[in-house]
């Protein structure tokens, strides 16, 4: 890997060591001090606003990422386009969301999804983050995020210490996204301006967003859906208290995740700009590295990851350790996942994705529905997984020709690292 790449890698992975040390000491103590039950709320209120947030994104982060790493100009004007169709449709979405919620939940929810719908509003409109990872200036994403994650945390820790009325993590949810925004804004708008499209062009460059990522957003949305189908069942079938169990258990699971994403997000800005047969055998390469450093953490959070739930959240959280496993199983799946999304994205296979992702959501659905009537927080686990392991395998064998599958099988291959 080239070095500038090795160091924006290098920065995006720092910003997430903020993110994990604050999984480790801030949001578990605050588990442990309101118990899995207002824990359980605030994870269902964020999941339902991060399927908005996805739905109003609009596949629009790949599409900018793409063409901002092969002309920069075009991708500002991209950009502002983009900004308001994206804050658009979260209005659309947000308002009703936001009365269901109102008239059919107790307790907290309500609190915790305002915050998390205008945590949303903040990260719909933040295009700057695409821009600086595209250009290699993930350092600018990391002081950012970084200072929006501390202010969190201390607002969250603040709480908890003085045991306050939970609704007041409404602040926490809210300032993560916020003072991220702000900085990112400040700095981008030193050094450039969004360049609007003119009048005559601007229909063209929605049009283009529009039919461009209709397929991307919808196997997004498709992704979210999937990826929370869990979560959602697991508050129908069961309670509150089940779902803080299943998310305490999910956070540390997931928590190295930002390891191979950085090195995937830094390594494709290259990735997109060769021609097949070279981008190929990168993404090869690239597979290979992921897998690696999948496999190490899987070890890892095998052998500790059940004393380390019980040591952080408390006996409260006791079952949520026997969850760890396969659920760290599944975020090494998505973890390679990733690179073939990413490729397939690079040779447009946009329609492609969404029929995949269609195909994997009618297996999902009802395979998670059976599985948690029948085992529980178990079968929550094990359908997050197996759901996980088609999508890697599978589901991306039919693309042009199994080339999915070539680029793994060459990642087996030493002669790849050549």
């Amino acid at each position: 890997m080239k070095f500038s790449v090795m160091s924006n890698a290098a920065w995006m992975m720092s910003e997430k060591l903020v993110s994990v040390f604050g999984v480790i000491f801030v949001t578990s103590y605050v588990a442990k001090s309101f118990g899995p039950s207002v824990f359980g709320q605030m994870a269902f209120s964020t999941s339902l606003f991060s399927v908005v947030q996805t739905i109003a994104i609009f596949g629009t982060e790949t599409l900018l990422f793409k063409h901002i790493s092969q002309n920069v100009n075009k991708g500002k004007r991209l950009m502002s386009v983009a900004k308001m169709l994206r804050l658009t449709l979260v209005l659309l979405i947000s308002v009703p969301l936001l009365c269901y919620v109102w008239f059919t939940m107790r307790e907290n929810f309500i609190v915790f999804a305002v915050a998390s719908f205008i945590a949303t509003l903040f990260i719909t409109q933040d295009i700057f983050s695409v821009y600086n990872n595209a250009r290699l200036a993930s350092r600018l994403n990391t002081i950012a995020n970084s200072a929006g994650m501390l202010v969190s945390f201390a607002i969250s820790f603040t709480i908890a210490w003085f045991k306050l009325n939970p609704a007041w993590l409404a602040l926490s949810i809210v300032a993560v996204s916020l003072v991220p925004f702000t900085i990112k804004r400040y700095f981008f708008f030193q050094n450039n301006d969004i360049l609007s499209p003119p009048p005559k062009k601007r229909k063209n460059y929605l049009r283009y967003l529009l039919l461009a990522g209709l397929p991307l957003a919808i196997s997004s949305i498709l992704i979210s859906i999937q990826v929370k189908t869990a979560q959602f069942f697991l508050v129908g079938v069961s309670s509150a208290s089940d779902l803080g169990l299943f998310a305490a258990a999910n956070t540390i699971s997931a928590s190295w995740i930002f390891i191979p994403v950085a090195i995937i997000t830094s390594c494709f800005t290259e990735i997109y700009r060769e021609r097949t047969d070279v981008a190929a055998k990168l993404a090869a390469r690239l597979y290979g590295y992921v897998m690696f450093v999948s496999l190490m953490m899987l070890i890892v959070i095998s052998v500790y990851g059940e004393r380390l739930i019980i040591a952080l959240y408390g006996e409260d959280y006791t079952q949520s350790g026997s969850l760890i496993t396969l659920l760290s199983l599944a975020t090494c799946c998505s973890a390679m996942g990733t690179v073939a999304y990413r490729y397939m994205v690079k040779e447009s296979g946009f329609n492609y994705l969404l029929k995949k992702i269609a195909c994997l959501l009618c297996i999902s659905i009802p395979m998670s529905w059976i599985l948690i009537h029948w085992l529980g927080l178990m079968g929550a686990a094990w359908s997050v997984f197996l759901t996980e392991l088609l999508s890697l395998t599978v589901l991306n064998y039919f693309f042009k020709n199994g080339v999915i599958l070539k680029i793994q099988r060459s990642s087996l291959n030493y002669k790849t690292y050549k």
